[in-house]
């Protein structure tokens, strides 16, 4: 996948840019064909990682924001754009990039990013639509620390006395699983209701169809 984003890109066929928001737009779009009652009434919490799979999340977040949610991202990797006490800086030892610029975009039109490990803390009040985009077809490691912060909200959310509807979308590949393998990275890997890939199908989305999950792949204009 990445060899055929990098040759489209240095043929001029499309920018990193592009194809990051057309996966953003491929996961809204997704999303709402899937669960159209949610649109308009709904919350998202998306959660993203320091990676390009982050900057999808970015795209996703202000995709939804525009029409009208309430959206509350959550990540690990970008306090420098997000400090706690609101200053701002871009350190150039992390400034540039595709999924650098997009989580610009977001804070410039005023979104905000809170520290993973504030999560836990989230009430929800409205049906709710969780959005990984932590890991992506990269990750090669136990990922049970960075999901602790997402089990923890989801457990209390769960254990409410009146429990809201809760939705839960993958971008890519879920966090927690090895993208050419199919194998669990760790001991609970994201569980997501739906999972939206980009260009084709990648050799984990196999197994987790077959356990019931559906898969979705968009067309970023990549050529075949």
């Amino acid at each position: 996948m990445r060899a055929i984003e990098a040759a489209a890109m240095e043929a001029g066929q499309v920018t990193g840019l592009q194809l990051m928001e057309r996966a953003g737009e491929g996961v809204v779009q997704a999303v709402l064909a899937e669960w159209p009652h949610l649109d308009g009434s709904a919350e998202a919490v998306v959660v993203c990682g320091p990676g390009n799979n982050g900057g999808d999340g970015f795209v996703v977040a202000r995709l939804l924001a525009a029409r009208g949610w309430k959206v509350t991202v959550y990540a690990r990797g970008w306090e420098a754009l997000f400090p706690p006490d609101g200053a701002t800086g871009e350190p150039a030892g992390r400034s540039g990039g595709d999924a650098w610029t997009n989580a610009l975009r977001w804070r410039d039109l005023g979104g905000r990013c809170q520290d993973l490990e504030a999560l836990p803390d989230q009430h929800i009040r409205e049906p709710l639509l969780v959005v990984d985009a932590l890991l992506g077809i990269g990750q090669n490691r136990p990922s049970d620390d960075l999901l602790r912060p997402f089990w923890m909200a989801r457990d209390r959310w769960s254990a409410a006395p009146n429990p809201v509807e809760i939705r839960t979308v993958s971008v890519d590949v879920p966090t927690g699983y090895d993208c050419d393998t199919g194998e669990m990275l760790g001991q609970r890997p994201f569980e997501a209701d739906l999972i939206v890939t980009f260009h084709a199908e990648k050799p984990v989305h196999a197994r987790l169809r077959a356990g019931g999950t559906r898969v979705v792949v968009a067309d970023i204009g990549l050529p075949a």
